[in-house]
């Protein structure tokens, strides 16, 4: 019974990783979800572990990666999304700092996603302080520490500065 209960087991967590890649964590939610008991669940993670279809490392720099490609965020989402995931404060830590010092700049990724903003905000004709303040509210709630957000919003706002003229 126990051996049935664990090819069920390796069976799920295959079909399950074929989808996409998962975190360890999100492995072992699936497998307690369907009722695979917890000695069962520890060797099929081992097993896969083993044969490298887990790995929270690699699958955490490659949604790092995707996840910036495509909705990019501040450190601090990132961070907290991924510790949703169940991966280690460790492997996030070392992850980011890869990513951000190698392929991404958490300066230029907050330019980019405060210039998107501040064309809808433009659009809209409200005051400037008014912007300022909700494009600063738009990158913290991305994610994004205080001194990026402050140096890109004052830089934001140098270049319109000179663009128009009677912007203050």
């Amino acid at each position: 019974m126990q051996n049935d209960e664990f090819e069920r087991g390796k069976q799920i967590a295959y079909r399950f990783l074929s989808y996409k890649p998962r975190s360890k964590k999100e492995v072992e939610k699936k497998l307690k979800e369907k009722n695979i008991s917890g000695e069962n669940i520890s060797n099929i993670i081992i097993l896969l572990e083993k044969n490298n279809y887990l790995n929270d490392r690699e699958f955490t720099l490659n949604w790092l990666r995707y996840r910036m490609e495509n909705r990019p965020l501040g450190k601090r989402s990132l961070e907290y999304e991924l510790r949703e995931k169940g991966i280690d404060s460790e492997i996030i830590k070392e992850s980011l700092d890869e990513v951000y010092a190698g392929e991404f700049d958490e300066y230029e990724v907050a330019v980019r996603l405060a210039e998107k903003k501040m064309v809808s905000l433009k659009k809209r004709k409200i005051e400037h302080n008014v912007t300022k303040k909700r494009l600063f509210g738009h990158l913290q709630r991305k994610g994004f520490s205080y001194d990026t957000i402050e140096k890109v919003v004052n830089d934001i706002f140098e270049n319109y500065k000179h663009q128009t003229p009677n912007l203050k």
